[in-house]
């Protein structure tokens, strides 16, 4: 099978690039052709998340290239071919391809099958010189593939830290990725009012009824809504009330205030007790009267996040490629 040739980068808002063919829609693996193999990494992350996932997916890529690392991120040939256990394809790319194999973060270990077998199939079609890096994840259970030499989980809260590490896998704490795009999004103190991100109603198995309201405007605004929209969405408030991380993330990012609510494990709670419990503008709350409490102790946000990401990220990095 013969290898991609012709490759462009294209400018995307807030920082990143994405890699596409310039006359062809269709993916490499529908093309009978392998991803370029003259790359220092592929970048492998699973289609079908929410807003918050492409966020996370996209500062994977920018934190790669500012580091002089050339990366392809996939265009769904790999995952697909994971997906389909087509091992004719993965074996030929990964017996020509040298580099390093990096995977996306987001709150998927344990938790969304589609995931774990993309991750299986890659590792397993890797071989001794490829090492394997996961960016930053939440985790309920370890995954067999990850208890590896080769494989290093970052996990972006102490919970999962701590259940991945006692399992075996070679593991570093680092915050959410996303927060590496905290210097790129557009900031916007102060406002009026609330708004409310709230999931939908079961409509994935994170989501619960944590019986938490506020009189205020509210959407599920980053399931699907582009990274723009949710900027603008949120431009005019002062306190955003989210039970999606990446709701209250990019809310703090533009220097709102934050209160955030659990989901069905320990995502949020934990990640927020981890790097965010000394934050003024940052609450956790579980109850409706620990959020009127809250309301009335806010204050504006004073954390650096790329900075705080680039404190655990960078020397967890360092590790990794010495030990590749």
């Amino acid at each position: 099978m013969s290898q991609a040739e012709v490759h462009t980068q294209r400018e995307f808002p807030y920082g990143g690039t994405r890699t596409d063919s310039p006359a062809i829609r269709s993916t490499l693996r529908q093309q009978s052709l392998l991803p370029p193999t003259n790359v220092d990494a592929l970048l492998i992350w699973p289609r079908g998340g929410n807003s918050g996932d492409t966020l996370i997916t996209d500062a994977c890529e920018r934190y790669l290239r500012n580091r002089g690392i050339s990366t392809w991120r996939s265009d769904g040939s790999i995952e697909d071919a994971a997906l389909a256990d087509d091992t004719e394809y993965l074996g030929d790319l990964f017996a020509t391809f040298r580099g390093m194999v990096m995977f996306s973060g987001g709150g998927s270990v344990g938790i969304y099958p589609d995931n774990e077998m993309i991750r299986t199939a890659v590792i397993g079609h890797t071989g001794p010189r490829h090492r394997c890096l996961v960016f930053p994840q939440s985790a309920t259970q370890p995954e067999p593939a990850l208890v590896n030499e080769r494989v290093t989980v970052w996990c972006r809260d102490a919970t999962s830290h701590a259940i991945l590490s006692e399992s075996g896998v070679q593991t570093a704490l680092v915050p959410d990725m996303a927060l590496y795009m905290d210097d790129v999004i557009p900031k916007a103190p102060g406002g009026e009012a609330a708004y409310f991100v709230k999931r939908t109603p079961a409509g994935d198995v994170e989501t619960i009824d944590h019986g938490v309201t506020l009189d205020c405007a509210s959407a599920d605004l980053t399931l699907a809504q582009p990274l723009e929209m949710i900027i603008a969405t949120l431009k005019p408030f002062e306190l955003v009330i989210s039970d999606r991380l990446h709701g209250g993330l990019i809310a703090l990012m533009m220097r709102k205030k934050v209160i955030l609510l659990p989901v069905g494990y320990h995502k949020i709670k934990s990640f927020h007790a981890t790097w965010l419990k000394d934050e003024p503008g940052a609450a956790f709350v579980e109850t409706q009267q620990q959020l009127l409490d809250a309301l009335s102790n806010m204050r504006s946000p004073t954390t650096d996040l790329a900075a705080l990401f680039r404190r655990h990220a960078d020397p967890a990095f360092v590790q990794f490629l010495l030990n590749a």
